[in-house]
């Protein structure tokens, strides 16, 4: 079985099966950036109940984006001397494969990014870890945050906990040595900060939409969001976090409104999705 795998990966990284998966890649991008407007046509109505995006949320959005990004830059680099640029605008570029159906967009597009000779089994396991560990690591939080959203200090215990739960997790799944050699978690600060400003960023969202409890909200809808992301194969998860927040919201709410909420929020990441996905594609053709 080993030796098959063996195979299986040195298939992958050959120059010749690279050479296909960029013309796939090709097209995956096009699919991708077709599904991305049907999106937009058949939920026009909605939309134009949508104002205006708030341009502070986008940059800010960016910016978390940046720090996601950075950090699968150090993950990809460690240990060889791969050009940490190449890995970003290739990390880029993958963001806009999360909207393929079938969700092996991503997969596709981050299995031609720059690397050495045994690029793809790290590869293959870093975005089972970045699907996976990421919910792993805040689930828990948020459900034992939302026991205590009336307490004085709750943004600080929420950051004390989240913080305390990384390093926690850490020592338990680094008892496995060969993970330890390859984890993302292996890069902790970028991770706890990525989560942080995530989870904050969505309270911030909901108190600039003017709900009384933004904070319940907030951790309503992240629940959602990291339980999407154990449904592999869900186009960036649309349609699964959606049900699962309007369940945990219940029936004493008006599903307009909520409605109108979850389409301006992934309308959001569907702009900096395909902000980041296009500079990254530029960037592929050029080089």
């Amino acid at each position: 079985m080993k030796i098959n795998f063996d195979k299986f990966f040195e298939l992958l990284n050959t120059e010749v099966f690279q050479n296909k998966l960029k013309k796939v890649n090709f097209l995956i991008a096009m699919v991708s950036i077709i599904y991305i407007i049907i999106i937009f046509i058949s939920n026009n109505e909605n939309i134009s109940g949508i104002s205006k995006v708030n341009s502070l949320e986008l940059i800010f959005l960016v910016i978390i984006y940046f720090i996601v990004g950075i950090t699968w830059v150090k993950f990809s680099t460690k240990n060889n001397s791969v050009e940490g640029k190449s890995i970003f605008f290739d990390w880029s570029f993958s963001n806009i494969g999360k909207y393929f159906p079938g969700g092996i967009g991503l997969i596709s597009i981050r299995l031609n990014q720059e690397g050495n000779d045994d690029k793809s089994k790290k590869i293959l396991f870093g975005l089972l870890e970045e699907q996976l560990l990421v919910p792993l690591l805040s689930l828990p939080v948020l459900l034992f945050v939302a026991l205590f959203l009336d307490q004085r200090y709750i943004y600080l215990f929420i950051i004390l906990t989240q913080i305390a739960f990384v390093y926690l997790f850490k020592v338990i799944y680094f008892k496995n040595k060969k993970i330890k050699e390859t984890s993302i978690l292996n890069f902790t600060n970028y991770l706890i900060f990525s989560i942080l400003s995530t989870n904050f960023y969505t309270f911030y969202i909901f108190y600039n939409l003017g709900y009384e409890n933004f904070l319940r909200q907030g951790i309503y809808y992240l629940i959602a969001s990291y339980i999407g992301l154990l449904f592999v194969g869900v186009p960036a998860g649309i349609g699964v976090r959606e049900a699962i927040f309007i369940f945990l919201l219940g029936t004493d709410i008006s599903i307009s409104q909520e409605v109108t909420t979850l389409l301006y929020i992934r309308i959001l990441y569907l702009i900096v999705d395909t902000v980041y996905g296009v500079a990254g594609f530029i960037y592929k053709s050029k080089k």
